[in-house]
């Protein structure tokens, strides 16, 4: 896929390896944490992944992150009269290269201004030290999808223990004060079906019958801001933030959402793991405030 002895190809992208073979990729939208293959024009598709056609109307093969013998972002530089470039476009005959450099003077007198950079379009015999380079993706892509799955994706959960043994539970009691506790084929002998759909392993606990029953949930900060966090999107930290700052949720444009209450509004944000800080796990009792039937 990349000859620089003719061009570099892609000249600027991502790369993945699937079964041997190299083709241009991307993340797969909406499918996280899937690759999506690329195959050139006139190239067969991979086989094994099916296709999936994109909101843009491309056509990509997704293929699970374990599948891949590689995945990596490409870019490549080259010199010319000594200066450093990055390349951005090629032809057989010529190379297209933003200016790396900090030659004011330089710039000035053999480039183009483009926005803030210079860059110019050289033939291929000026060019010297054509050079790829790599940044890998997929083991980064492989810490995420660990790091997510140990704490189960951030979303907030509750937990109850009866005899020893924990299952996932209900928020809140019902109108009775039974608790809700999802057993599946683990059925306790001294609790009841929950009536409202016995076939569901559910099974109704009196606060009295269990040994614990708590929620936990994460807390992070972002931008010196306090957020819960409430799940992943697509690999990424989604929260919703708990300060009291107009200005904050302004400033840095915080997506504004309709509350659980279908009322009010709240403000959320999605950001990559690395960019946040104080990620912490929190218990909270809830059998404390709860009261025993009479």
């Amino acid at each position: 896929m990349s000859d620089p002895a003719s061009h570099p190809s892609p000249v600027k992208g991502e790369v993945a390896v699937f079964r041997g073979e190299l083709y241009q990729a991307r993340g797969a939208v909406g499918l996280w944490p899937y690759v999506e293959l690329l195959p050139e024009p006139g190239r067969p598709a991979p086989e094994g992944p099916a296709p999936r056609e994109a909101a843009d109307g491309s056509v990509g093969y997704p293929v699970a992150p374990e599948r891949l013998e590689a995945w990596y972002a490409v870019t490549w530089t080259f010199r010319w009269h000594g200066e450093l470039f990055e390349c951005i476009a090629a032809t057989p005959t010529t190379l297209t290269g933003d200016y790396l450099g900090s030659d004011e003077q330089f710039a000035k007198e053999h480039l183009k201004r483009r926005g803030i950079r210079y860059r110019g379009v050289f033939p291929r015999n000026e060019v010297t030290e054509l050079e790829q380079h790599r940044e890998d993706l997929l083991q980064p892509l492989h810490v995420t999808v660990q790091r997510l799955a140990e704490v189960d994706h951030f979303h907030p959960k509750v937990y109850a223990v009866h005899r020893g043994r924990t299952y996932p539970a209900a928020a809140e009691a019902d109108a009775s004060g039974l608790i809700a506790l999802t057993t599946g084929d683990d059925r306790p002998e001294d609790l009841v079906a929950d009536p409202r759909d016995p076939g569901a392993g559910r099974f109704l606990a009196a606060p009295e019958q269990l040994d614990a029953w708590y929620r936990i949930h994460w807390t992070f900060r972002w931008r010196g801001g306090p957020f819960d966090a409430v799940g992943t999107v697509d690999g990424s930290l989604k929260g919703v933030y708990t300060g009291g700052s107009w200005g904050f949720a302004d400033n840095f444009q915080l997506d504004p959402e309709t509350g659980p209450d279908g009322v009010h509004t709240q403000y959320t944000i999605t950001v990559d793991l690395d960019g946040v800080t104080d990620l912490e796990q929190h218990r909270t009792d809830l059998l404390t405030n709860q009261q025993p039937r009479p």
